[in-house]
């Protein structure tokens, strides 16, 4: 059954290799009279459990390196906005007419930034908290979204927060698995 690799793999973002391979064994064998459902949702709530349990044993660093990450993330927001200024102003100065944003140009203009900063944020999560990655992402990922959705007038704010939680984590089984090769 291929899908015992990829058991193992989301387990071991939150565990380590030979507890995850353990853990998927043992559901393997239940899973033999309950069924693949039921397998999947015992390696899903296997893995909330002990992503909350990262969270629950340490919460004063995990909410200090989320925190942390979102001022990195506001920084970069910031130094962002400001050269989006002034490539704004740049490019409408050398047409000499006023710009449409609704172009794809200016669409990856203002999303790149939004990807990268989100992937490096979360392996720098990743290299700050080891054997806890992915708990300090999450609690960032909720950081972050309330931060992009509280001037949430358009639909900008909610796109930004949804690449917040999907690209961040992304970051951090980047950081962690890097690290863990290392090794």
């Amino acid at each position: 059954m291929h899908s015992v690799h990829i058991a193992e793999w989301i387990l071991a973002l939150v565990t380590t290799r030979d507890r995850a391979a353990s853990t998927v064994g043992d559901l393997t064998e239940r899973a033999a009279t309950r069924g693949v459902v039921w397998f999947w949702c015992g390696v899903l709530r296997t893995a909330a459990s002990l992503l909350w349990r990262d969270v629950a044993e340490h919460p004063a660093r995990v909410t200090g390196l989320a925190f942390l990450g979102l001022a990195v993330y506001i920084g970069i927001d910031l130094l962002f906005a400001g050269l989006s200024g002034v490539a704004f102003f740049w490019a409408a100065m050398a047409k000499g007419h006023p710009l449409h944003l609704d172009s794809i140009g200016w669409k990856l203009w203002f999303t790149a930034p939004v990807l990268v900063s989100s992937l490096l944020i979360g392996r720098m999560l990743a290299r700050w908290a080891p054997r806890r990655e992915l708990a300090a992402c999450v609690v960032y990922a909720i950081l972050a979204s309330i931060y992009n959705l509280v001037p949430m007038l358009g639909d900008s704010g909610v796109f930004s927060a949804l690449l917040c939680i999907l690209i961040v984590p992304a970051g951090a089984a980047w950081g962690r698995y890097r690290r863990l090769g290392a090794t």
